[in-house]
């Protein structure tokens, strides 16, 4: 997969062209608020619930919370619009191994969004819950920023990045100090 560097993240190019195509389909000169922002991402994502709070989420795979702060930065600047938006498309990549999970374990429940905090940096969350009474186990992970000569050639993908995570849970190789499976990372 051919990946595009938007600073410290990458995004793939698929994602990235789609993105600029938007942005460039766009009148000129026209500034968006916050509301039109959020809204213009909930229409590119069709399925998804994009809000700027975790009370929103729906239970499923398709979830996102981005602080206004950068629906702010999206709203002011084109390329910052781009960068959020082909991010934000790249994440629909990891939607299928998460729904066959889902699908294959059908004693539990996941809810699993992302946050994207004000500094644009996107955070994993899932919650899975055993149906019968079991722990809920719960994870939150990052994807690797890309920092110039210290990355690593491969940063991977959430795609990637969220099936290594369900193969751990499904193996129960995740434990925490008490010898509890909890898939924290």
């Amino acid at each position: 997969m051919s990946m595009v560097q938007l600073g410290a993240l990458q995004v793939s190019q698929t994602s990235y062209n789609r993105a600029r195509e938007i942005v460039n389909n766009r009148p000129q000169g026209t500034r968006k608020s916050t509301d039109e922002v959020l809204e213009s991402l909930r229409k590119m994502m069709p399925g998804w619930t994009i809000s700027t709070s975790k009370a929103d989420w729906t239970e499923g795979v398709r979830n996102i919370e981005i602080d206004y702060r950068v629906l702010e930065r999206m709203a002011e600047d084109p390329d910052t619009m781009v960068k959020f938006k082909a991010l934000i498309m790249d994440l629909e990549d990891a939607v299928p191994d998460m729904e066959q999970w889902t699908e294959e374990n059908p004693g539990y429940s996941m809810t699993f969004g992302f946050e994207m905090a004000q500094n644009g940096a996107l955070r994993a969350i899932a919650i899975v819950e055993a149906l019968m009474g079991g722990p809920q186990i719960r994870t939150v992970f990052d994807l690797p920023r890309n920092e110039g000569s210290q990355a690593e050639s491969n940063q991977g993908t959430w795609a990637s990045m969220i099936s290594q995570q369900l193969a751990a849970l499904a193996e129960g190789r995740v434990y925490d100090e008490d010898g509890n499976r909890s898939w924290v990372v």
